[in-house]
């Protein structure tokens, strides 16, 4: 149980949970975690607010979301992690008053830089040359452009200022009409417009993070211009959009570890009472089709020799996301699987014959490679051009050697390309059953609290009663006593206990009697009765209008990233039109 005596929690306080730059921290934490049994995460997410001043309906939802922030002051977390990147300048002046609880336990910042605090951070300078000396000197462009962020936004202007610098080390000139400042989201087309309207030459294109580059590719689309042919365009933070953006996005991101897993490392070192010091992540380009761009290629003599150091740098090129995964004693070693084909093909190109037993072999290895979900750690395209890249070798290897080409070496390369293909088309299909079957609960759940008689409404031991229709396997229903007024400005609305309603175990529903549903809302994540698999879970907020009734914990998983604040205001909105009776 989440509950037992000798387990640690820690906080990771995030903001816009559902973006794939959130999505990269809290998986390469949640990979963490999991190799330290004494463990327990606990992922809190508020929501960035680009509408004050422009949207008076969305900001004060925004500001009332935000009031989730308050459960870091009110539970018991013996360690945090804040990722707040867009945290400005002004608010600094805050931290010390949302952030500092009374008793003093270990804080970690990642993304964001607060004198007196440990952080960790990209190293934005290595990548960004990187890039830049490419495209001056491999290239030879002269012509180049940057979609910025905001100008309260810490990285986005460290960002500029070293695209400037480093053009200008190329000896490129950079005018303030090659810039334009975003928000730093994909509602970028209007900028991206601007942008081009006064640079119609331009030759390459910065893109402040990944995000920046969808309304630039859609603005681009619109004038028939295809990135990484008539521009070259490369992003920052190289998240998962980055490999599904049609063409895919180069995109700059971390060359040793992530953001999630080095702030995880310090934060539990600092638990163990340890002396740390804040790091800076050296970044490096990772190619794409809108600005191709290669490390290095596949030798004739490096295959020839089927060293292993060359087979894992193969690997690593590849399946780039895999060096920071946790490898239990249960799952399968995706390197050392990629390591035995591998070898077996680069054998078979050596002696110049692969036996049929051995192509059989070779080839039920692929698959299982496959079926292990090898493609979580890529992305498509830049593995289908891997292997392409690899068997292009292969096959001069072959004309080199005077041996023409193998035909069971090159139908394994096909086999590869064929499961790779395979295995996206199954998680497109999956993803849409999941999508279906997330609309039917929760169409099912409303239907069921809804009386349709019209001579009353559902009360609120039915809207618990029937939780367990919205078809989450592992979660717990939090509520307050009464519902709680949020004003904005307030900084510590919560009362001080909180009932623990129903959970889910496995899909099955658990409603606890009323006398046992009294709790501290400082021991919320503490509870036995919760669901063991919730010891890494995500949090959200239930309330309507301005009052808050209580939270939703669920398991966390890719799923709830992107469900969890639609599920809680659904239940917020159930609670209002029993008239809030909750009790």
């Amino acid at each position: 149980m989440i509950g037992n005596s000798g387990k640690k929690t820690i906080g990771l306080i995030l903001e816009n949970i559902y973006t794939d730059f959130a999505e990269e921290i809290f998986q390469n934490v949640l990979s963490g975690i999991r190799q330290h049994k004494n463990y327990n995460l606990v992922v809190i997410s508020g929501q960035f607010d680009l509408t004050k001043d422009k949207d008076e309906r969305h900001h004060k939802y925004l500001t009332t979301y935000n009031a989730i922030y308050q459960l870091q002051k009110r539970c018991r977390f013996d360690g945090l992690i804040i990722c707040l990147g867009s945290m400005t300048d002004p608010s600094r002046e805050m931290v010390d008053r949302r952030f500092k609880t009374d008793i003093d336990i270990p804080i970690v910042f990642s993304v964001c830089e607060i004198n007196g605090y440990t952080s960790v951070n990209y190293d934005n300078a290595q990548g960004i040359k990187e890039a830049v000396d490419c495209l001056i000197n491999v290239h030879g462009f002269s012509r180049f452009c940057m979609m910025g962020g905001r100008a309260d936004n810490f990285d986005s202007l460290q960002r500029k200022d070293l695209y400037i610098q480093a053009l200008r080390d190329g000896g490129v000139t950079f005018e303030e009409r090659n810039y334009v400042p975003t928000e730093m989201s994909v509602n970028t087309q209007e900028e991206a417009k601007i942008l081009l309207d006064r640079n119609p030459d331009v030759q390459a294109i910065f893109c402040v993070n990944d995000s920046v580059a969808v309304g630039l590719y859609e603005e681009m689309a619109r004038r028939r211009l295809v990135p990484g042919k008539d521009i070259m365009v490369f992003g920052f933070d190289n998240t998962k959009m980055a490999g599904r953006m049609i063409p895919t996005l180069s995109s700059i991101g971390a060359g040793e570890a992530t953001l999630g897993r080095k702030s995880l490392e310090l934060l539990i070192s600092m638990m163990n009472g340890e002396r740390v010091e804040s790091v800076k992540i050296p970044t490096c380009l990772y190619g794409r089709e809108s600005f191709p761009y290669e490390m290095y290629e596949y030798t004739t003599m490096e295959m020839h020799n089927i060293d292993t150091d060359f087979i894992y740098r193969m690997f690593d090129d590849c399946f780039y996301r895999y060096r920071y995964e946790h490898i239990s004693r249960e799952s399968v070693n995706l390197k050392r699987l990629f390591k035995e084909f591998i070898s077996m093909i680069l054998l078979g190109l050596k002696q110049q014959y692969m036996s049929v037993e051995d192509f059989h072999e070779a080839k039920d290895m692929i698959r299982i490679f496959f079926e292990n979900g090898a493609m979580d750690y890529t992305d498509a395209g830049k593995l289908v051009k891997s292997i392409m890249r690899l068997q292009a070798s292969v096959n001069i290897a072959q004309s080199a050697n005077s041996a023409g080409s193998n035909v069971y070496i090159n139908r394994l390369f096909t086999y590869m390309r064929d499961c790779a293909i395979a295995s996206q088309a199954d998680y497109i299909v999956s993803s849409n059953s999941d999508l279906v079957a997330y609309r039917q609960n929760l169409q099912d759940y409303m239907v069921d609290i809804t009386d349709f008689s019209g001579l009353g409404d559902a009360d609120f031991e039915e809207i618990i009663g029937r939780f367990n229709k919205l078809g989450l396997k592992n979660s717990a229903l939090f509520f307050f006593d009464n519902p709680v007024p949020f004003k904005e400005g307030d900084e510590d609305i919560f009362p001080e206990y909180i009932r623990l309603c129903a959970v889910t175990k496995e899909g099955e529903l658990y409603v606890l009697p009323k006398e046992r549903r009294a709790g501290r809302l400082g021991e919320m994540y503490h509870r036995v009765e919760l669901p063991e698999k919730c010891k890494e879970s995500a949090t959200f907020p239930i309330f309507y209008r301005q009052n808050y009734y209580g939270f939703l914990v669920c398991q966390m998983d890719k799923s709830i990233t992107n469900t969890g604040e639609f599920i809680a205001g659904q239940i917020g909105r159930a609670i209002y039109m029993a008239g809030e009776k909750m009790d």
